[in-house]
Protein backbone atom coordinates (compact mmCIF):
# COMPACT_ATOMS: atom_id res chain seq x y z
CA UNK A 1 0.00 0.00 0.00
CA UNK A 2 1.66 2.95 -0.79
CA UNK A 3 1.77 6.23 1.33
CA UNK A 4 -1.16 8.97 -0.23
CA UNK A 5 -0.67 12.50 0.30
CA UNK A 6 -4.20 13.89 -0.11
CA UNK A 7 -4.99 17.31 -1.68
CA UNK A 8 -8.32 17.70 -1.44
CA UNK A 9 -11.06 17.46 1.40
CA UNK A 10 -12.96 14.59 1.16
CA UNK A 11 -16.36 14.98 -0.62
CA UNK A 12 -19.26 14.02 2.24
CA UNK A 13 -21.47 12.08 -0.22
CA UNK A 14 -18.57 9.11 -1.34
CA UNK A 15 -17.26 6.41 1.52
CA UNK A 16 -14.24 8.07 2.96
CA UNK A 17 -10.95 6.03 1.99
CA UNK A 18 -7.91 5.79 4.56
CA UNK A 19 -5.72 4.37 1.10
CA UNK A 20 -5.23 5.01 -2.50
CA UNK A 21 -6.96 3.13 -4.72
CA UNK A 22 -6.37 2.52 -7.63
CA UNK A 23 -7.41 0.07 -10.89
CA UNK A 24 -5.74 -2.89 -9.37
CA UNK A 25 -8.98 -2.56 -6.90
CA UNK A 26 -11.19 -3.20 -9.39
CA UNK A 27 -9.57 -5.57 -11.24
CA UNK A 28 -9.22 -7.80 -7.77
CA UNK A 29 -12.91 -8.19 -8.00
CA UNK A 30 -13.09 -10.16 -11.14
CA UNK A 31 -16.14 -10.07 -13.17
CA UNK A 32 -18.30 -9.21 -9.91
CA UNK A 33 -20.78 -6.22 -11.26
CA UNK A 34 -23.12 -5.90 -8.00
CA UNK A 35 -22.91 -3.91 -4.62
CA UNK A 36 -19.25 -4.50 -4.08
CA UNK A 37 -18.24 -3.28 -7.26
CA UNK A 38 -20.77 0.01 -6.53
CA UNK A 39 -18.67 0.53 -3.23
CA UNK A 40 -15.31 -0.19 -4.37
CA UNK A 41 -16.42 2.33 -7.63
CA UNK A 42 -17.10 5.06 -4.73
CA UNK A 43 -13.97 4.26 -2.61
CA UNK A 44 -11.59 4.91 -6.20
CA UNK A 45 -13.61 7.85 -7.07
CA UNK A 46 -13.53 9.65 -3.57
CA UNK A 47 -9.49 8.57 -3.25
CA UNK A 48 -8.92 9.75 -7.11
CA UNK A 49 -11.11 13.19 -5.90
CA UNK A 50 -8.85 13.67 -2.58
CA UNK A 51 -5.92 12.75 -4.90
CA UNK A 52 -6.91 16.23 -7.29
CA UNK A 53 -8.34 14.29 -10.31
CA UNK A 54 -12.00 15.46 -10.12
CA UNK A 55 -12.37 14.43 -14.11
CA UNK A 56 -11.42 10.50 -13.31
CA UNK A 57 -13.33 10.89 -10.37
CA UNK A 58 -16.26 11.61 -12.21
CA UNK A 59 -15.61 8.54 -15.18
CA UNK A 60 -15.77 6.09 -11.80
CA UNK A 61 -19.17 7.64 -10.43
CA UNK A 62 -20.59 6.57 -14.23
CA UNK A 63 -18.88 3.31 -13.43
CA UNK A 64 -20.84 3.34 -10.20
CA UNK A 65 -24.19 4.75 -12.21
CA UNK A 66 -23.78 1.60 -14.77
CA UNK A 67 -25.15 -0.89 -12.44
CA UNK A 68 -28.74 -1.93 -12.44
CA UNK A 69 -28.63 -2.09 -8.62
CA UNK A 70 -32.34 -2.98 -6.90
CA UNK A 71 -33.58 -0.36 -4.71
CA UNK A 72 -33.68 -2.58 -1.70
CA UNK A 73 -29.88 -3.44 -2.38
CA UNK A 74 -28.43 -2.61 1.21
CA UNK A 75 -25.45 -0.60 -0.04
CA UNK A 76 -28.00 2.03 -1.98
CA UNK A 77 -29.47 3.04 2.00
CA UNK A 78 -25.50 3.37 3.30
CA UNK A 79 -24.51 5.37 -0.36
CA UNK A 80 -27.36 6.23 -2.16
CA UNK A 81 -27.14 6.88 -6.27
CA UNK A 82 -24.42 9.10 -6.53
CA UNK A 83 -25.61 12.02 -8.25
CA UNK A 84 -25.30 14.16 -5.08
CA UNK A 85 -21.65 13.40 -5.02
CA UNK A 86 -21.30 14.63 -8.90
CA UNK A 87 -22.87 17.90 -7.93
CA UNK A 88 -20.60 18.47 -5.30
CA UNK A 89 -17.18 17.52 -7.04
CA UNK A 90 -18.53 19.71 -10.09
CA UNK A 91 -19.47 22.81 -7.99
CA UNK A 92 -16.09 22.34 -5.86
CA UNK A 93 -14.25 22.25 -8.45
CA UNK A 94 -10.52 23.82 -7.79
CA UNK A 95 -8.87 25.64 -10.59
CA UNK A 96 -5.94 24.03 -12.08
CA UNK A 97 -6.84 20.44 -11.32
CA UNK A 98 -8.36 19.00 -14.94
CA UNK A 99 -12.25 18.06 -14.56
CA UNK A 100 -13.03 18.48 -18.33
CA UNK A 101 -16.27 19.39 -19.46
CA UNK A 102 -18.57 17.46 -17.23
CA UNK A 103 -21.34 18.55 -19.88
CA UNK A 104 -20.59 17.64 -23.20
CA UNK A 105 -18.96 14.27 -21.92
CA UNK A 106 -22.12 13.31 -20.93
CA UNK A 107 -24.11 14.69 -23.93
CA UNK A 108 -21.55 12.30 -25.81
CA UNK A 109 -22.04 9.48 -23.25
CA UNK A 110 -25.61 9.72 -23.71
CA UNK A 111 -25.73 9.56 -27.34
CA UNK A 112 -23.19 7.35 -27.73
CA UNK A 113 -24.35 4.51 -25.38
CA UNK A 114 -23.82 0.97 -25.62
CA UNK A 115 -25.44 -2.61 -24.13
CA UNK A 116 -25.25 -3.88 -21.54
CA UNK A 117 -28.05 -1.97 -20.11
CA UNK A 118 -28.04 0.97 -22.09
CA UNK A 119 -31.32 2.40 -22.20
CA UNK A 120 -31.09 2.48 -18.56
CA UNK A 121 -27.44 4.20 -18.39
CA UNK A 122 -28.35 6.45 -21.33
CA UNK A 123 -30.92 8.40 -19.68
CA UNK A 124 -28.61 8.05 -16.21
CA UNK A 125 -26.19 9.60 -18.84
CA UNK A 126 -28.97 12.79 -19.58
CA UNK A 127 -29.89 12.76 -15.85
CA UNK A 128 -25.97 13.94 -15.45
CA UNK A 129 -25.82 15.97 -18.49
CA UNK A 130 -29.05 18.03 -16.81
CA UNK A 131 -27.21 18.49 -13.16
CA UNK A 132 -24.22 19.91 -14.78
CA UNK A 133 -25.69 22.45 -17.43
CA UNK A 134 -27.32 23.55 -14.58
CA UNK A 135 -24.57 24.18 -12.16
CA UNK A 136 -21.89 25.06 -14.67
CA UNK A 137 -21.79 27.95 -17.00
CA UNK A 138 -21.92 27.77 -21.06
CA UNK A 139 -18.85 30.19 -21.67
CA UNK A 140 -16.72 28.09 -19.74
CA UNK A 141 -18.44 24.29 -19.88
CA UNK A 142 -19.92 24.24 -23.90
CA UNK A 143 -21.94 21.57 -25.17
CA UNK A 144 -20.98 19.88 -28.56
CA UNK A 145 -22.83 21.90 -31.22
CA UNK A 146 -20.94 19.77 -34.37
CA UNK A 147 -22.62 16.76 -32.41
CA UNK A 148 -25.77 18.96 -32.54
CA UNK A 149 -25.75 20.00 -35.59
CA UNK A 150 -24.88 16.98 -37.77
CA UNK A 151 -26.74 14.36 -35.77
CA UNK A 152 -29.46 16.48 -35.09
CA UNK A 153 -29.58 16.34 -31.36
CA UNK A 154 -32.30 17.50 -29.33
CA UNK A 155 -31.22 17.62 -25.66
CA UNK A 156 -34.13 16.42 -23.79
CA UNK A 157 -36.38 17.94 -20.71
CA UNK A 158 -36.84 17.97 -17.68
CA UNK A 159 -40.07 16.27 -17.70
CA UNK A 160 -38.34 13.76 -20.33
CA UNK A 161 -35.66 12.77 -18.32
CA UNK A 162 -37.92 12.26 -15.17
CA UNK A 163 -40.39 10.21 -17.16
CA UNK A 164 -37.53 7.87 -18.19
CA UNK A 165 -35.57 7.62 -14.59
CA UNK A 166 -39.25 6.66 -13.70
CA UNK A 167 -40.13 3.93 -16.41
CA UNK A 168 -36.18 2.48 -16.39
CA UNK A 169 -34.85 2.28 -13.16
CA UNK A 170 -34.39 -0.65 -10.46
CA UNK A 171 -33.94 1.65 -7.53
CA UNK A 172 -34.78 5.13 -6.60
CA UNK A 173 -32.95 7.44 -9.22
CA UNK A 174 -35.78 9.57 -9.60
CA UNK A 175 -36.34 10.66 -6.58
CA UNK A 176 -32.57 11.14 -5.77
CA UNK A 177 -31.89 12.92 -8.68
CA UNK A 178 -34.73 15.83 -7.98
CA UNK A 179 -33.57 15.87 -4.59
CA UNK A 180 -30.61 16.60 -5.90
CA UNK A 181 -32.00 19.15 -8.05
CA UNK A 182 -33.82 20.89 -5.06
CA UNK A 183 -30.30 21.81 -3.92
CA UNK A 184 -29.19 23.43 -6.61
CA UNK A 185 -32.12 25.00 -7.62
CA UNK A 186 -33.17 27.00 -4.95
CA UNK A 187 -31.81 30.03 -6.45
CA UNK A 188 -33.33 29.57 -10.55
CA UNK A 189 -37.14 29.91 -10.12
CA UNK A 190 -38.35 31.01 -12.94
CA UNK A 191 -38.99 34.87 -13.22
CA UNK A 192 -42.91 36.69 -13.30
CA UNK A 193 -42.42 39.42 -16.47
CA UNK A 194 -44.86 40.38 -19.22
CA UNK A 195 -43.88 41.11 -23.34
CA UNK A 196 -45.12 44.49 -24.03
CA UNK A 197 -44.87 45.73 -27.82
CA UNK A 198 -43.52 48.56 -28.08
CA UNK A 199 -43.25 51.98 -30.26
CA UNK A 200 -40.66 54.13 -31.87
CA UNK A 201 -40.35 56.52 -28.85
CA UNK A 202 -38.98 53.54 -26.71
CA UNK A 203 -36.42 52.08 -29.13
CA UNK A 204 -33.73 53.88 -26.87
CA UNK A 205 -34.40 51.02 -24.71
CA UNK A 206 -33.66 48.17 -27.17
CA UNK A 207 -30.42 50.49 -28.28
CA UNK A 208 -29.15 50.26 -24.43
CA UNK A 209 -30.11 46.90 -24.06
CA UNK A 210 -28.54 46.18 -27.37
CA UNK A 211 -24.96 47.45 -26.07
CA UNK A 212 -24.97 45.54 -22.75
CA UNK A 213 -26.15 42.56 -23.77
CA UNK A 214 -24.11 42.08 -26.71
CA UNK A 215 -20.56 43.32 -25.20
CA UNK A 216 -21.28 40.93 -22.46
CA UNK A 217 -22.38 38.04 -24.43
CA UNK A 218 -20.47 38.16 -27.84
CA UNK A 219 -16.67 38.28 -27.54
CA UNK A 220 -15.43 35.38 -28.36
CA UNK A 221 -18.52 34.35 -31.05
CA UNK A 222 -17.37 37.11 -33.13
CA UNK A 223 -14.79 40.34 -33.17
CA UNK A 224 -15.38 43.38 -31.16
CA UNK A 225 -14.78 44.92 -34.65
CA UNK A 226 -17.72 43.05 -36.01
CA UNK A 227 -19.85 43.63 -32.43
CA UNK A 228 -19.36 47.99 -32.96
CA UNK A 229 -20.19 47.46 -36.39
CA UNK A 230 -23.12 45.68 -36.19
CA UNK A 231 -24.77 47.48 -33.42
CA UNK A 232 -24.01 50.43 -35.48
CA UNK A 233 -26.31 49.52 -38.29
CA UNK A 234 -29.14 47.85 -36.77
CA UNK A 235 -29.52 49.58 -33.16
CA UNK A 236 -30.00 53.34 -34.19
CA UNK A 237 -33.55 54.22 -33.21
CA UNK A 238 -33.62 56.03 -36.59
CA UNK A 239 -32.89 52.57 -38.38
CA UNK A 240 -35.41 50.43 -36.03
CA UNK A 241 -37.65 53.17 -36.88
CA UNK A 242 -37.41 52.64 -40.34
CA UNK A 243 -38.05 48.67 -40.02
CA UNK A 244 -41.34 49.64 -38.23
CA UNK A 245 -42.77 51.75 -41.18
CA UNK A 246 -41.36 50.08 -43.95
CA UNK A 247 -41.51 46.53 -43.67
CA UNK A 248 -44.40 46.56 -40.40
CA UNK A 249 -41.46 44.81 -38.14
CA UNK A 250 -42.51 44.64 -34.52
CA UNK A 251 -40.35 45.57 -31.22
CA UNK A 252 -41.58 44.38 -27.86
CA UNK A 253 -39.59 44.88 -24.75
CA UNK A 254 -39.53 41.21 -21.81
CA UNK A 255 -39.85 42.83 -18.63
CA UNK A 256 -39.11 41.19 -15.24
CA UNK A 257 -41.50 41.99 -12.14
CA UNK A 258 -38.95 44.40 -10.26
CA UNK A 259 -36.22 45.03 -12.76
CA UNK A 260 -37.82 46.44 -15.45
CA UNK A 261 -36.57 45.79 -19.33
CA UNK A 262 -34.52 42.90 -19.53
CA UNK A 263 -34.83 41.65 -22.75
CA UNK A 264 -36.29 42.21 -26.28
CA UNK A 265 -37.57 40.47 -29.94
CA UNK A 266 -38.10 41.77 -33.09
CA UNK A 267 -39.93 40.37 -35.99
CA UNK A 268 -41.80 40.54 -38.64
CA UNK A 269 -44.12 38.77 -41.75
CA UNK A 270 -42.59 37.78 -44.48
CA UNK A 271 -43.98 39.15 -48.13
CA UNK A 272 -44.27 36.05 -50.13
CA UNK A 273 -44.20 33.37 -47.33
CA UNK A 274 -46.53 32.41 -44.32
CA UNK A 275 -43.67 33.03 -42.13
CA UNK A 276 -42.94 35.14 -39.07
CA UNK A 277 -39.53 35.91 -39.08
CA UNK A 278 -37.36 36.51 -35.76
CA UNK A 279 -35.28 39.37 -36.14
CA UNK A 280 -33.89 40.02 -32.77
CA UNK A 281 -34.25 38.01 -29.72
CA UNK A 282 -32.06 38.72 -26.97
CA UNK A 283 -31.70 38.97 -22.77
CA UNK A 284 -29.45 40.40 -20.00
CA UNK A 285 -27.12 37.33 -19.45
CA UNK A 286 -28.03 37.44 -15.64
CA UNK A 287 -31.59 36.56 -16.39
CA UNK A 288 -30.48 33.20 -17.86
CA UNK A 289 -31.75 30.28 -16.71
CA UNK A 290 -35.21 31.85 -15.56
CA UNK A 291 -37.43 30.75 -18.23
CA UNK A 292 -37.93 33.75 -20.15
CA UNK A 293 -36.46 32.60 -23.57
CA UNK A 294 -38.73 29.88 -24.22
CA UNK A 295 -41.92 32.36 -22.64
CA UNK A 296 -40.74 35.22 -25.44
CA UNK A 297 -40.76 32.47 -27.89
CA UNK A 298 -43.94 31.07 -27.19
CA UNK A 299 -45.04 34.97 -27.15
CA UNK A 300 -43.37 34.70 -30.55
CA UNK A 301 -45.45 32.20 -31.93
CA UNK A 302 -48.87 33.28 -30.45
CA UNK A 303 -48.23 36.27 -32.61
CA UNK A 304 -47.57 34.40 -35.84
CA UNK A 305 -50.95 32.53 -35.41
CA UNK A 306 -52.72 35.40 -35.15
CA UNK A 307 -50.85 36.59 -38.34
CA UNK A 308 -51.61 33.49 -40.05
CA UNK A 309 -48.16 32.44 -40.25
CA UNK A 310 -47.37 28.58 -41.17
CA UNK A 311 -44.02 28.97 -39.27
CA UNK A 312 -41.84 31.10 -37.07
CA UNK A 313 -38.20 31.70 -38.73
CA UNK A 314 -34.73 32.69 -37.14
CA UNK A 315 -30.78 33.00 -37.99
CA UNK A 316 -28.67 31.82 -35.19
CA UNK A 317 -24.73 32.55 -35.03
CA UNK A 318 -23.04 28.91 -35.55
CA UNK A 319 -20.45 29.66 -32.70
CA UNK A 320 -23.43 30.44 -30.04
CA UNK A 321 -24.17 26.79 -28.74
CA UNK A 322 -26.34 27.95 -26.39
CA UNK A 323 -28.69 29.68 -28.25
CA UNK A 324 -28.68 26.48 -30.74
CA UNK A 325 -29.35 24.57 -27.86
CA UNK A 326 -32.48 26.52 -26.38
CA UNK A 327 -34.00 26.63 -30.08
CA UNK A 328 -33.40 23.14 -30.79
CA UNK A 329 -35.34 22.13 -26.99
CA UNK A 330 -38.31 24.26 -27.87
CA UNK A 331 -38.76 22.30 -31.24
CA UNK A 332 -36.54 24.41 -34.08
CA UNK A 333 -34.91 22.70 -36.35
CA UNK A 334 -32.11 23.23 -38.57
CA UNK A 335 -33.31 24.16 -42.68
CA UNK A 336 -30.09 25.75 -44.22
CA UNK A 337 -26.32 26.94 -43.69
CA UNK A 338 -25.93 31.01 -44.79
CA UNK A 339 -22.88 32.95 -44.61
CA UNK A 340 -24.06 36.46 -45.26
CA UNK A 341 -22.04 39.35 -46.45
CA UNK A 342 -23.01 42.26 -44.27
CA UNK A 343 -20.16 45.31 -45.18
CA UNK A 344 -16.46 46.46 -43.96
CA UNK A 345 -15.07 42.67 -44.48
CA UNK A 346 -17.76 41.08 -42.19
CA UNK A 347 -20.19 38.16 -42.58
CA UNK A 348 -22.93 36.66 -40.84
CA UNK A 349 -22.39 32.74 -41.09
CA UNK A 350 -25.71 31.30 -39.69
CA UNK A 351 -27.88 28.42 -39.19
CA UNK A 352 -31.33 28.90 -40.62
CA UNK A 353 -33.68 27.53 -37.62
CA UNK A 354 -37.54 26.98 -37.77
CA UNK A 355 -40.79 25.32 -36.48
CA UNK A 356 -43.79 24.98 -37.46
CA UNK A 357 -46.75 26.41 -35.73
CA UNK A 358 -50.29 26.11 -37.58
Amino acid sequence: MRHTAWINPPCPHLPLVIRHYDHTDVEALNHERGPLFYETALHYAQSLWREGFPAKSILLINRALSLPLKADEPILAKWPLPYQALVWIMQNRVEGQFIGNPRRHWQHLATRMVEPNKELRTWRAWACWYLAKTILPDVEFPADPKQIREEQVVEPTYDQIAQQLQRLSPANDLEVWQQTLKTIQAAIQPLAARIRRIGADELPMVQKLGHAIWFAYYPGIISDAQIRYMLSIWYQPGNMAHEMQARDVWYALVEAEERGAVGYISFEKLVLEPVLFINKLYLLPEVHGHGLGGLTLRWAEDRARDLRCKLVRLRVNKRNAPAIRAYLRHGFHFTEDVCSDIGSGFVMDDYVMEKAVW
